[in-house]
């Protein structure tokens, strides 16, 4: 009998404490003893109250934050599997560099860059000749909506609306095995939000496994394989 495959992402009795320095030195612990797996492919959607913890899920996946307890073990194409909770940095930016895609809530950039070579840079740092980089990033901020004549401007510059389309293209550009998005249709309009749907659709189909955190599980059902509530 064929042995089952190792889920793509197996979190187990995740914890994570948030130590108040400025506020009497108190702790604060959202997450406690969070577990959970992801399969290869799957569109999985964690859902909850606000203050519930579910980005910092997302941030202790991509190792943002360091785990307080806890395993978050992951099926790497690189490395086999590994605890990202306890990887070294060096694997991390690897994983990061090659595997794991996150796109956040809020723009975090370099200034004076343009939104074009913002949205290539994650082509270019995987090889990809940066003529090459610019056309892909143009085609996908043509189909977010972002007008030709921002490409060339700082993001810093752009609306909320406007950043977080920005945010989604680099998330999407280069096809990561595992995709990590935080709130991907909020600040969204309706036509906005319709393409980010479709495109999340696509990388499902192309393989890219998916795990979205989102108050709008309305319009994320169609697309979920699985729905964790925290």
């Amino acid at each position: 009998m064929q042995q089952p495959k190792e889920p793509m992402l197996d979190v187990r009795h995740l914890k994570k404490n948030f130590h108040m320095h400025l506020v009497d030195g108190r702790v604060i612990n959202p997450l406690a003893s969070i577990s959970f797996q992801v399969q290869r492919g799957q569109t999985f959607i964690i859902s909850g109250k606000s203050g519930a913890g579910k980005t910092s899920i997302l941030k202790c996946i991509y190792r943002t934050y360091l785990t307080t307890s806890g395993a978050i073990w992951y099926d790497s194409q690189q490395f086999g599997r590994v605890n990202i909770a306890t990887a070294s940095e060096e694997m991390v930016f690897r994983l990061r560099e090659r595997e794991l895609g996150f796109c956040s809530q809020f723009l975090k950039v370099l200034p004076r860059v343009a939104a074009l070579d913002v949205t290539a840079e994650p082509l270019v740092r995987l090889g990809t000749a940066r003529d090459t980089a610019h056309v892909e990033a143009a085609r996908w901020l043509k189909r977010l909506g972002i007008e030709e004549s921002r490409w060339q401007a700082s993001p810093v510059t752009f609306s909320g609306g406007e950043q977080q389309r920005l945010n989604l293209a680099r998330a999407f550009i280069a096809a990561p095995r595992l995709l990590l998005l935080d709130e991907p249709t909020a600040s969204l309009d309706g036509v906005s939000k319709a393409i980010v749907l479709e495109m999340m659709a696509e990388a499902k189909q192309a393989g890219v496994t998916i795990l979205t955190v989102s108050h709008d599980t309305e319009s994320l059902k169609a697309l979920a394989d699985e729905m964790y509530l925290l």
